[in-house]
């Protein structure tokens, strides 16, 4: 079992980093040599692409590892029926999108580069949906291979492009063809190995039952997904500086690119602990894992607090000083959301769906009525990031709350222990008056202390993490 978690997340966790890693450089290299109105329009038509397409999905993320994490194995009328209600989902969602961006948009080359993205979402959901059928069955190896190709390809092609005098047409088509050699790819293995596995279901009663299952999961599903990138899609409405959504947007990429290692341990554990659960035994790993995964955000988060206005300052020049800026504070929201994504996965997994759309949904309204209002009286900057760091945390005490309502016997004591750490250490981050690069080791080991002078981690929780790295306790 333990081997099987590790191997599972050393993949999705090398996967995920291969795909936004590759993004964000290519990102970079598009910010290098794009004004920063354009890589904000780049940005606008991404996050279309990426917020409608965790609608398309019709939330088959959750149910097919529900579905096949908990039998352990595949199951062609599941299979079948989850394609046909993706595939459905997805047109009716991409002729909405189309619709609203022909509408919206006065600038025919713009419209035209955001219906690049638009279509590629099509494409995209394919994908997410062949990798979902194997992340349900722990069979995830393959999932770097293919994010180094074709994501690296189109990079490189892109910067080509860029260089060879092409401008956003450009890049939109090479994102949109890029999409679709992978879904056809995907597709293709798909069947190699499974072969049966690719159909659609027509039978009226299953194919209702799958959609009533995964309504929930949609909704959780969709509000997780639009979380990262509404602000994007708001902003370009709500105000009409195309540069300062260039730079808030490279800063959000950096930041969920910060939850990489949280978000892939979560996609990990999630078939362990739905197959758990169906042996009556799910819940007793969800406390010390989640504790792991709060510290590593909290670590990762501190530390890019730090360094990475520098980073951006040298890779990108004084020209993005804003997006420096808008990082530091983002990295404020890092560990309550990689806190709520775990939780809401393990919730999820003791079948507490409707706790989950609450929580999810709650974060995401919070998170678009607080920057609509706060836009109104306040700043770009403190409208943004407010609403993100007040949505995120009160998501989090939210989702810890429901998970010691579940778990009676484990009381309060651990999600107050872990707040206090995490607060004490972006505090001790926050008022010290020396430099960020001391400050940062400083706070983390101020962090560590109260770890061990609190007892975060009792006896239950080093049995557990030792069991699931398949240790004898």
């Amino acid at each position: 079992m333990g081997s099987s978690i590790l191997q599972n997340l050393t993949a999705l966790a090398s996967s995920q980093f291969l795909a936004i890693g590759i993004r964000f450089l290519y990102l970079l290299g598009i910010a290098r040599m794009l004004a920063p109105d354009e890589v904000g329009i780049y940005l606008y038509g991404s996050a279309l692409c990426l917020g409608a397409g965790s609608i398309s999905l019709f939330g088959q993320g959750e149910f097919l590892i529900r579905r096949l994490g908990g039998h352990g194995g595949i199951s062609l009328p599941v299979l079948h029926h989850s394609l046909t209600l993706a595939l459905s989902s997805t047109f009716i969602v991409t002729a909405g999108l189309v619709l609203f961006v022909w509408a919206s948009e006065p600038d025919p080359l713009v419209r035209l580069v955001l219906l690049c993205f638009v279509a590629a979402m099509l494409a995209r959901v394919i994908v997410l949906w062949g990798r979902l059928v194997y992340i349900a069955i722990k069979h995830t190896t393959w999932i770097p291979r293919y994010e180094v190709i074709f994501h690296g390809t189109e990079a490189l092609i892109g910067v080509g492009a860029l260089y060879a005098g092409g401008g956003l047409l450009a890049i939109g088509l090479i994102y949109l063809l890029s999409w679709i050699m992978e879904a056809g790819f995907t597709l293709r293995k798909l069947a190699r190995e499974y072969p049966d596995a690719l159909g659609f279901g027509y039978r009226w009663g299953y194919l209702t039952k799958v959609t009533s299952v995964s309504l929930l999961f949609l909704i959780s599903g969709a509000a997780m997904g639009l979380f990262s990138q509404i602000a994007i899609i708001l902003l370009r409405h709500l105000q009409p500086d195309e540069a300062f959504v260039g730079h808030f947007g490279i800063a959000t990429r950096l930041m969920f690119i910060l939850v990489i290692i949280p978000a892939s341990a979560t996609e990990a554990f999630a078939p362990h602990l739905s197959y758990s659960f169906s042996r009556g035994d799910g819940g007793r790993d969800v406390i010390p894992i989640m504790k792991i995964i709060g510290l590593v955000a909290l670590v990762t988060a501190i530390m890019t607090a730090a360094y990475a206005p520098w980073f951006i300052a040298l890779v990108l020049g004084p020209e993005y000083a804003e997006a420096s800026g808008l990082l530091r504070w983002l990295c404020w929201a890092v560990t309550p959301y990689a806190v709520v994504v775990f939780l809401c996965q393990g919730l999820n997994a003791i079948d507490r769906r409707r706790e989950v759309v609450f929580i999810t949904a709650t974060m995401t309204l919070t998170h678009v009525v607080l920057l609509i209002t706060f836009f109104e009286y306040q700043s770009p900057v403190i409208a943004t990031i407010g609403s993100i760091i007040v949505a995120t945390v009160g998501s989090m005490v939210a989702a810890m709350y429901q998970v010691s309502r579940q778990f009676r016997s484990l009381g309060n004591e651990w999600w107050l222990k872990f707040i206090f750490v995490m607060v004490a250490t972006y505090m001790v981050f926050e008022i010290s008056q020396l430099p960020l690069t001391i400050t940062a080791p400083v706070a983390l080991a101020t962090g560590f202390l109260l770890i061990r002078l609190v007892n975060l981690f009792d006896h239950h929780d080093i049995n557990a993490i030792r069991s699931l790295l398949g240790r004898k306790n």
